[in-house]
C-alpha cells in the first residue's frame, strides 16, 4: 500500500481515512480478530505524518475514524465500541464491486445492452435472488403490525408500480374503514441504489408508506452511503438493511442459495423510517383491485397476520 500524500488532499475527514487505512494496512491489521484500538491508531498515525496530525485535533480524529466505519467508500470497519479498528476484506471486496458496477452501467450507457434476452436473463437472475429475501420482509412488516405478503408477481400496475412486499393496516372504527398501505422494494445489494431507489420511490403514489431495502454482509451492515439519507429525506421512503450472515450473503450473491433466508440469518435494521404519505382513497383502492381485494373478507383474509 503506497503512503498517501496529503498535499493536494483539502478534506480533514479523507486525510484521517487515508492515514488510517495506511496504517492498518502497512501494519496487517486485517481482520476482526487483530485490531488497533482507537488511542493506538491515532498515536501511529501523528507519529507517520506529523505535519497533519497532532494532540489538538484529537477529538476530530476519533470521530472522523468513526465516520469512516459507516463509510461506504472506506474498509475501516470496527465491530463495536472499544473493540479495534481493522480493514475488512469483505468491504474492501464491495468497494471494487461497486466500482465494476458502475464501470459496467457505463459501458452499457454508451454502448447499449446487446439484446433484449441478454437484459431478461440479468433481470431474471437477479430477481431470482431477491425472491429469498421476501419472507423476511413479510415477517418484519406482521411484527410492525400488517398484513403482509409478497406480490413480486403482481404486474397490474404498470413499470415500477409492483412492490416485492407488501403490508396492509385495516383500521375498521367508529363504522367506518380506513387502511394503511406499506410496500417494500428489495435488492440484494447496494449496487447502483441511485436508480433502483426509483422503484421505491414511485410507490408512494399508491402506498402510505414506501420502503427500500437491500441486503448487506453482517459485517459491513452499517456501511451505508451517506447520500442515502438525502435521497430518503427528499423523497419520503424509509430504508432498510437486512444485515445478512457473512457466509450466508456470499452464498446469495454467488447464487448459491437454494432456500429463502431464515430468521437467524438475518436483522432487519430500520435506518430510516417511511413517514406517512397522505394517498387519495382511489389510488389506494386500484392499488387493492390489482391484489384481487374486492371486499373486506378478502381484505381480512389477504396475507399474513400476527397470530
Amino acid at each position: 500500500m503506497d503512503k498517501p500524500d496529503f498535499s493536494t488532499v483539502k478534506s480533514t475527514y479523507l486525510k484521517v481515512r487515508q492515514a488510517c487505512e495506511y496504517i492498518l494496512g502497512f501494519e496487517g491489521y486485517a481482520d476482526s480478530g487483530n485490531t488497533l484500538p482507537s488511542k493506538i491508531l491515532f498515536e501511529k498515525v501523528k507519529n507517520e505524518f506529523p505535519d497533519y496530525f497532532s494532540n489538538e485535533i484529537a477529538n476530530t480524529f476519533y470521530q472522523y475514524l468513526s465516520n469512516s466505519v459507516r463509510d461506504s467508500e472506506s474498509s475501516i470497519n470496527c465491530l463495536g465500541r472499544h473493540k479495534g479498528y481493522y480493514l475488512s476484506t469483505i468491504a474492501a471486496e464491495k468497494i471494487e464491486e461497486s466500482e465494476s458496477s458502475e464501470n459496467i452501467i457505463a459501458v452499457n450507457l454508451d454502448e447499449g445492452i446487446s439484446s433484449t434476452s441478454e437484459y431478461v436473463g440479468r433481470s431474471t437472475k437477479r430477481n431470482q435472488k431477491e425472491i429469498l429475501l421476501y419472507p423476511i420482509l413479510e415477517s418484519w412488516l406482521v411484527t410492525q403490525g400488517y398484513q403482509a405478503k409478497d406480490i413480486s408477481s403482481t404486474r397490474a400496475l404498470g413499470k415500477w408500480g409492483n412492490p416485492d412486499v407488501a403490508g396492509i393496516n385495516a383500521l375498521d372504527a367508529f363504522n367506518g374503514l380506513s387502511i394503511e398501505l406499506v410496500t417494500i422494494e428489495a435488492k440484494t445489494s447496494l449496487d447502483n441504489w441511485e436508480v433502483l431507489i426509483f422503484e421505491a420511490i414511485s410507490h408512494r403514489r399508491f402506498a402510505n408508506r414506501a420502503y427500500f431495502a437491500f441486503a448487506q454482509p453482517e459485517e459491513t451492515a452499517n456501511k451505508i452511503p451517506s447520500e442515502m439519507r438525502y435521497y430518503a429525506e427528499l423523497y419520503g421512503i424509509g430504508i432498510l438493511v437486512l444485515s445478512v450472515d457473512d457466509t450466508k450473503y456470499k452464498q446469495l450473491h454467488d447464487g448459491d442459495l437454494s432456500e429463502p433466508l431464515k430468521a437467524e440469518d438475518v436483522e432487519v435494521i430500520e435506518i430510516f423510517s417511511a413517514p406517512y404519505n397522505f394517498v387519495q382513497p382511489k389510488y389506494q383502492l386500484k392499488f387493492c383491485e390489482a391484489l384481487d381485494i374486492s371486499c373486506l373478507k378478502k381484505l381480512y383474509h389477504w396475507g399474513r397476520a400476527e397470530k
